[in-house]
Parts: C-alpha cells; sequence; structure tokens
C-alpha cells in the first residue's frame, strides 16, 4: 500500500516563499493573508531554510525529501506552477536528509501522531510476532 501526500509543501509555506525577504511573488495563486500563517507555521518553514542552506538544497527540496524520509511508501503529490519549480522539487528525489536533519525538522513540528499510531507501536510485537521485526518501521 501506498500513501500519497498532498500538498506537502503546505501550501508553499515550506518552500521558503514566505520567508524569503520579499515574501511570495505578485500573483502567487495562494497569498499569505488567505493562509493566516501562524508564528508556528513560520518557524518550521524557517527550520526548512535552514536545513535547506546546511545541505546546499532549496526549502522545497528539502520539505519534499523530508516527507519521503518518512516511509518508501509515501509518495508527496507536488503542485508545481511553473517549470522551473518542477525542475526543482524534482531535484528533491536525490536528497538524502541526514538522520541529524531528519531530528531537527522533527522537533521543530512538535507533531506528536498519539492514537491509533502509539497504540499500534505499542501492540506490534504481540501482533506481529516475529515478522514484526520485518516491518519498514520508518
Amino acid at each position: 500500500m501506498n500513501v500519497a501526500a498532498w500538498s506537502p509543501l503546505g501550501n508553499g509555506i515550506l518552500s521558503g516563499k514566505y520567508t524569503r525577504p520579499g515574501g511570495p511573488e505578485e500573483g502567487n495563486r495562494v497569498q499569505a493573508a488567505s493562509l493566516q500563517l501562524s508564528e508556528h507555521d513560520l518557524s518550521v518553514a524557517r527550520v526548512v531554510d535552514e536545513v535547506a542552506a546546511s545541505l546546499g538544497a532549496s526549502s522545497s527540496q528539502v520539505a519534499l525529501a523530508w516527507t519521503r524520509a518518512r516511509s518508501r511508501a509515501v509518495h508527496p503529490i507536488i503542485g508545481a506552477r511553473t517549470s522551473a519549480q518542477l525542475a526543482d522539487n524534482l531535484g528533491a528525489v536525490d536528497l538524502v536528509l541526514p538522520p541529524e536533519a531528519i531530528t531537527k525538522l522533527e522537533a521543530a513540528t512538535g507533531f506528536v501522531k498519539g492514537f491509533p499510531h502509539d497504540f499500534i507501536d505499542g501492540s506490534a510485537g504481540f501482533v506481529l510476532g516475529a515478522a514484526g521485526g520485518l516491518v519498514d518501521g520508518r
């Protein structure tokens, strides 16, 4: 089974366009005001920007690679508006995030999976037995 991750750039928030000087370009299909960006949204985007700068990649590439790093069964749906955005987004295919980058990104979100993930993780040994060790745990 695969999962198609819709809007892995969070309506462009993780692309860097709302955190770079000058903000998004005019004529952008989703304006910042309509998104009601929170400080948390922007702080996560800034961490994505920092990781991107440290890896010599774009923020979009980092966000897409982060989505793909969760599991081999997850593939992001990209919503590129221009051929330049598409080319940039496709660069994420070759980007491998180091474990410390993933840890930094995860810490920035403050996201906790909760139920049912905690329950499944806690009962996997009982339910799956020895086969549980063969399941991709990302």
